[in-house]
């Protein structure tokens, strides 16, 4: 999948507008934060840490000014020493997973994971995003692969043998 292909995916999956997630990529490209796509004609493929800090950068959007700022808070946000982008970076790319659901607040995340709770950083008394658990899973299989239309089987069989 290449970077302008995972923006799409992002887009389409999350609700935000294609110039949106661009515009958010700009800032990061600004930052030093993803590599910049070198070349158009033949893009490479999207990299796992530049998949995870784009996504990190969309989950954390506050504003287009902090960007950078906002993905790097939530990436260092830790629970019982593991980082939150790291965490991120095995749902997206480590085998399935069932998620219940993601929280973003202001400085930390919160997720349900495999049937635990897990709190990464702090959390805030407003949460500034909810993402259903379908919706991470479904970006994972789609990352490594999978059309949006399996990447929705693979979410809705990995609740299903996860009991939920």
């Amino acid at each position: 999948m290449t970077k302008s292909e995972f923006l799409a995916l992002l887009s389409r999956r999350l609700g935000v507008t294609e110039t949106h997630v661009q515009s958010i990529v700009n800032r990061l490209h600004s930052a030093g934060m993803v590599t910049p796509t070198r070349s158009k004609r033949h893009p490479p493929p999207i990299d796992e840490p530049d998949a995870v800090s784009i996504l990190l950068a969309v989950l954390a959007d506050r504003g287009l000014e902090h960007a950078a700022d906002n993905a790097w808070t939530l990436a260092a946000a830790h629970h019982d020493g593991e980082r939150f982008d790291a965490f991120l970076a095995q749902l997206l790319f480590g085998p399935p997973r069932y998620v219940g659901h993601l929280i973003v607040h202001r400085e930390g995340a919160s997720v349900v994971v495999d049937a635990a709770h897990i709190e990464f950083g702090e959390r805030s008394e407003v949460p500034t995003r909810f993402i259903p658990g379908g919706v991470l899973m479904a970006i994972a299989a789609e990352l490594q692969g999978a059309t949006p239309r399996d990447a929705d089987a693979i979410a809705a069989i990995t609740r299903i043998q996860n009991g939920h």
